[in-house]
Parts: structure tokens; C-alpha cells; sequence
């Protein structure tokens, strides 16, 4: 079956989503595994799914049309889930590479240039592999996993330069005890990072140090839900628990800042961004849904809600300038967004009436 064409159960199960405020499904795509993370490409010419299977899937962002299949020998002969996929991030002095890093379920960490599909380097770990990081402004990425152990890499050359963790002081809460699936650096440095994962904790981490400085608890991490303001100055925790999933956090001090409760409808969380320094958005499961959340307000501005699978991913896109000239509402100038839930990809945009 052509994975951009449903079948009449598939259309069914996918159709019965609602959605709640000004907000619109632009493009759906449908894939023939459940797919795990998503991202756009340097230049959002292509969506790219990470699926069960190993496979890394790339749509043509503007039509959904299957373009591209990322797999090579040793994922055909030792298939695992890819756990992550990202762009390095688009800077005014970086280059446009062409290339994503993925991150797999059997410890690979795989560097795809997408024009040829030709992957151009394998990194081996031994543990699962459960996130990636890129640092916003240099060529180096962390990548997390169920070993406790946060590796830092230098992307040029692909030398693994440290790996951070916790001491053998029994009182010191200065590493994770359990799996970690969330990684942040701040966009306002050049050291710093933040973890989060199964032991309900965010660490803090310098670079320079093998251990965690200090740390957040009650947070309880099993997505890529973590997230820092473009000042450095917040930190947004999107946690995959019941009571306060929605969490906002001085960097600085560690303290809370406030827990959000946009709607009646609760979720607990994979997923979570910052989409602009006014407004968030989050995913996740029971209930299945996806939500924008205004900070100004603390409530939901849109929401894709009746999911029929959890959400996992989310993707931030390109922001549409022609429309965004036409009103000063903030609302109008968000990127659109896509995310995955099941075997389906959701492309989505604010529409203001």
C-alpha cells in the first residue's frame, strides 16, 4: 500500500480527531509503521519520520508525497526504532549541510546526507539510544539513553569528547539513577545543558564538569518534553504524569515559576516546545491530543483532541510570511507544526477567522 493513500478504515480511525480553536489540519500523511519522532529538514523542504523498523521516511513537506527511505545494511540486518532525528540548527554562519543525525533503539547514532541517502557515519554506543540534542550555535550534539550516561560528541569529528554522569557519593543527587530521554542545551550558552528522564529529575549540566550541578524534582520524563526560552532565561518541562504535566521553570534558581492547566482535558506529556516566547505546545496520550497553549493567558489557543494513538513527536516548521504580513496578532506569526500520533503525520496552522 502507497503510504500516502488510507484505506477506507485507516480514513475512518484518523477522521474521528476533533478540533477546538482557530486551528487547521493542512496536510495528513498516512505511513505503514507508527512512527516515533519527526522533524523538518534545514530548509523545510521535507518532513522526516523515524519509524519502528529503523527506517527513516522523508515526505515532501509541501505535498506529503513520499520522497526519500533512509536505511542501510546494518539497520536492514539489525533493525531498531529510531528514537530521534534532528537538523543541525539553521544559523546565519552555519552551513546548510543536507544532513540529519539520527539516534536508534540498538545504539546507533547515524549521520544521513538526504539528497544521495547515503549515510555518512555511524556511531556506536552500547545501550539503547534515546534522544539527541544539537547545541544551537556549535557543531556538537549530546545523545541520552538507559545507560544513565549524557555523551557529548563533536559533530566535525565525530570524537565522543564527554561523558557525564553521576559520582559514586551515595547522598549526591548529581546524575540520573534511570533511563533519560530528554536533552536541552540553552540557546545562551555555551556549556550548559539539561536532562531529563525516569528518575523525575532535570539535571543540570556544565560541560566542563562530570557531574550534575543541581537539579529539579518531581518531573517525571519520557519524551522529548523539555524545552528553554530563546533568553535562557525559562525552562518548560512537559511531563508524562498526571498531576502537573505542564510546568514552568526558573532557569536560574531552579524554582517553579507556575504549573499550567490550560483546559478541563488533561494529558501526560511525550512531547513539548516552545513555539515563540508567547506560546507552547505540547502532546501526548490519555487523552490522546495535541495543544497550543498561550502563555500570556495560561489557556489553550487550539487543540487537536480525539487522537486515536498518543502523540510522541512534534516538529517545528516554516512560519507562513505571506500571511503572517497581512495582521500584527502574534498568533498569526507561529510556525506550523507537525506531529506524529500512530501511523500518521499531522501538519497543522493557526487560521485566524
Amino acid at each position: 500500500m502507497n503510504p500516502t493513500t488510507r484505506s477506507l478504515a485507516d480514513s475512518e480511525k484518523s477522521s474521528s480527531y476533533r478540533l477546538d480553536g482557530n486551528i487547521i489540519v493542512s496536510k495528513q500523511i498516512e505511513t505503514e509503521l507508527d512512527v516515533l519522532c519527526i522533524t523538518y529538514t534545514e530548509t523545510f523542504e521535507f518532513l522526516a519520520a523515524g519509524l519502528t523498523d529503523g527506517t527513516i521516511q522523508l515526505y515532501k513537506a509541501n505535498t506529503g508525497e513520499k520522497a526519500k527511505s533512509l536505511r542501510d545494511t546494518e539497520i536492514i540486518q539489525n533493525p531498531g526504532s529510531v528514537t530521534a532525528v534532528k537538523h543541525r540548527p539553521v544559523r546565519k554562519t552555519h552551513p546548510i549541510t543536507n544532513t540529519l543525525i539520527a539516534t536508534y533503539v540498538n545504539g546507533c547514532i547515524k549521520c544521513w546526507h538526504y539528497p544521495s541517502s547515503q549515510c555518512l557515519y555511524t556511531i556506536r554506543e552500547k545501550r539503547q539510544t534515546l534522544g539527541l540534542a544539537y547545541h544551537p550555535n556549535l557543531p556538537k550534539f549530546v545523545t541520552v539513553g538507559d545507560d544513565t550516561n549524557v555523551c557529548l560528541y563533536d559533530e566535525e569529528t565525530k570524537i565522543q569528547e564527554r561523558v557525564f554522569h553521576a559520582s559514586e557519593t551515595l547522598d549526591a543527587i548529581d546524575g540520573h539513577k534511570s533511563r533519560v530521554f530528554a536533552a536541552c542545551f540553552n540557546p545562551k550558552s555555551a556549556h550548559e545543558i539539561i536532562t531529563g528522564g525516569w528518575d523525575d529529575t532535570v539535571m543540570f549540566w556544565d560541560t566542563r564538569q562530570p557531574y550534575a550541578l543541581r537539579h529539579i524534582s518531581g518531573v517525571h520524563m519520557c519524551g522529548d518534553g523539555l524545552d528553554i526560552s530563546q533568553n535562557g532565561k525559562d525552562i518548560l518541562t512537559c511531563a508524562w504524569q498526571r498531576k502537573d504535566p505542564i510546568q514552568l521553570w526558573d532557569y536560574g534558581s531552579g524554582k517553579l515559576i507556575t504549573s499550567l492547566d490550560p483546559d478541563n482535558l488533561s494529558s501526560m506529556l511525550y512531547c513539548g516546545n516552545y513555539i515563540s516566547n508567547l506560546f507552547i505546545a505540547c502532546g501526548g496520550t490519555d487523552a490522546n491530543l495535541f495543544r497550543i497553549v498561550d502563555l500570556r493567558s495560561h489557556s489553550t489557543l487550539a487543540m487537536v483532541k480525539n487522537l486515536s494513538e498518543g502523540v510522541y513527536n512534534m516538529a517545528l516548521g516554516p512560519i507562513d510570511t505571506k500571511y503572517a504580513k497581512r495582521t500584527k496578532q502574534p498568533e498569526a506569526h507561529l510556525p506550523k507544526l507537525a506531529f506524529c500520533s500512530g501511523t500518521t503525520i499531522f501538519e497543522i496552522k493557526i487560521q485566524l477567522n
